[in-house]
């Protein structure tokens, strides 16, 4: 089985050239891959976790802190190789990286992705009703880490300004 293969690891700023090469290479162009290098670069904590087979940087995503609820991240962009986007891999990116984030006492997740695929991690579009944010929609979903983590948060949500720099919010 590939992720048997298949090894997960923080990056690195070795790493940095192969990560973006991997984005580049999921999406077809450079706003993703000069995102992901300001959101490491960026002053806010980011969490990363890169997927790599027989030393190939396969895949890779990224966690950012936001302004809004407290402890409060955003998931984007998780990129997969396309030759390895049936195996899995990206699957497995977000499980470990959710974990990390929960071991590391973040208490929740925003993502803006398809519904179906981010659902099954236990997003849910109603727990980001209580933000208010640009992304707002049926694609603008949170996780709880934590139980209740955002049941008395009403507010602003803000993401990092990586993501306007870069023309990817």
């Amino acid at each position: 089985m590939i992720l048997d293969r298949t090894t997960f690891a923080p990056g690195t700023s070795t790493d940095l050239p192969a990560i973006r090469s991997v984005h580049k290479r999921a999406f077809g162009r450079n706003v993703e891959p000069d995102l992901v290098q300001k959101l490491i670069e960026a002053e806010e904590t980011t969490l990363d976790l890169y997927a790599s087979i027989d030393g190939t940087i396969v895949g890779h995503c990224v966690l950012s802190e936001l302004k809004g609820p407290p402890k409060s991240m955003a998931l984007a962009p998780l990129a997969v190789d396309p030759v390895w986007r049936d195996f899995q891999i990206g699957t497995e990116l977000v499980r470990q990286l959710l974990a990390r984030a929960r071991s590391a006492g973040w208490k929740s997740v925003f993502v803006l992705g398809d519904p179906v695929y981010y659902g099954r991690f236990g997003f849910k579009s109603e727990l980001a009703d209580c933000v208010d944010c640009a992304f707002q929609g049926s694609s603008f979903q949170a996780l709880e880490l934590v139980k209740d983590a955002l049941s008395n948060y009403p507010g602003n949500l803000q993401y990092p300004a990586a993501f306007e720099r870069t023309g990817a919010g």
